[in-house]
């Protein structure tokens, strides 16, 4: 059976001017060779038609998800400030490999984005590959200021935001891996097998994606991660 380690190693960091936590776990799980050899097993990975995430995924049987939701419950209440009252859930776990090559990326796949502009939905990214593959970074866009992305911010900055993709002229897209025009990193975390850090998933934020790691599709050798989204209702 998979556990939770006790030899965890918890700490927080407040990123960028909005002061957002980063909850960063280190030895996550007891057993994470035994998620690498369950994600080799049968069945594939496949492509999410309605996902914007740049390669394949499939669920994560077995104990793990409920393990993750019941151990990280009240340390996410107490690092995010949120009621006690609000019950927790789980509505993706599901392991991930970065396949798609750059030349196949579309647009919003090339800057950095938000899962949804929900406060109370965080993303954990489980790391379960070499260090060499890149870690997470977090993204403030230079003519808004913004960090996060609100209900109340949403329509104009993606209005904005599209106006600045266009006026940019590019016919050719690759994955965002620090500053650049239109977005500049103001935190980055990188890989450590069998690191995990949770963030609000309305944080901007993007994969950093090392080509010279390759795009393999074998989860022995690929940027594999176990991702995780957490809802409080």
């Amino acid at each position: 059976m998979h556990e939770l380690t006790s030899q965890q190693k918890i700490r927080v960091e407040l990123i960028g001017q909005e002061q957002n936590p980063l909850l960063i776990i280190d030895n996550f799980f007891a057993t994470p060779e035994q998620l690498v050899e369950q994600a080799c097993t049968e069945p594939s990975f496949i492509a999410q038609a309605s996902d914007f995430y740049p390669g394949l995924r499939k669920t994560i049987t077995g104990d793990y998800p409920a393990q993750s939701l019941r151990a990280l419950t009240l340390l996410m209440r107490e690092t995010f400030a949120i009621a006690a009252e609000r019950m927790a859930e789980l509505s993706l776990c599901a392991f991930s490999l970065t396949t798609t090559p750059p030349e196949k990326l579309r647009p919003i796949q090339s800057v950095p984005h938000i899962d949804t502009h929900d406060p109370l939905q965080f993303a954990m990214v489980h790391y379960l590959c070499a260090e060499s593959y890149g870690g997470t970074s977090f993204y403030r866009h230079r003519s808004t200021g913004f960090e996060t992305i609100t209900q109340e911010r949403f329509t104009n900055y993606f209005k904005i935001l599209k106006q600045e993709v266009i006026n940019e002229q590019q016919t050719r897209f690759n994955y965002i891996n620090g500053d650049t025009n239109l977005f500049e990193r103001i935190y980055q975390m990188p890989v450590v097998f069998n690191r995990a850090i949770i963030y609000r998933s309305n944080q901007l934020h993007s994969g950093d994606i090392n080509l010279q790691s390759g795009l393999s599709t074998d989860p022995r050798t690929g940027r594999l991660t176990a991702n995780s989204f957490f809802s409080f209702t």
